[in-house]
């Protein structure tokens, strides 16, 4: 059983931009999600845990937009928004980190493929950690 687990992921703002490719000349639409990932400590947990363990998390975002192409380049961004310790914080690391965005099959057997957010985090000491995270897709 894992310590934390997933409360919510909460999409923030989408924007898009429109530019050109300096280099081919080429028009480009780049699309910038954002949001926050919740993750609690789960009720009941019984286990020990290291210093330096890590949990994977695998979300997809909620207002991805179908891809049936890959986009030609993806970027993801996470930094810490909150977090609360049930122990000495001196010796707690708090963040992400092997983070990727990835484009997958619906999970629900659907024909459209969704962004999916790929991460890892500390988990020692962890009673609550918010994650902001910005990805970008970029398309021609």
């Amino acid at each position: 059983m894992d310590l934390l687990e997933l409360r919510a992921v909460v999409p923030g703002p989408r924007a898009f931009l429109d530019g050109t490719d300096p280099t081919t000349g080429e028009p480009v639409r780049s699309t910038i999600y954002s949001g926050h990932v919740r993750l609690a400590r789960r009720e009941g947990f019984r286990g020990v845990v290291r210093l330096d363990d890590l949990q994977e998390f695998s979300v997809f975002l909620p207002d991805s937009l179908p891809y049936p192409q890959p986009p030609q380049a993806l970027s993801v961004e996470l930094s810490v928004r909150r977090f609360r310790s049930t122990a000495n914080i001196a010796a707690v690391h708090v963040g992400a980190c092997d983070e990727r965005i990835e484009v997958a099959a619906d999970p629900r057997g659907g024909e459209h493929r969704w962004l999916r957010l790929i991460f890892r985090t500390p988990v020692y000491s962890h009673d609550l950690v918010e994650l902001n995270y910005r990805v970008t897709a970029q398309s021609r």
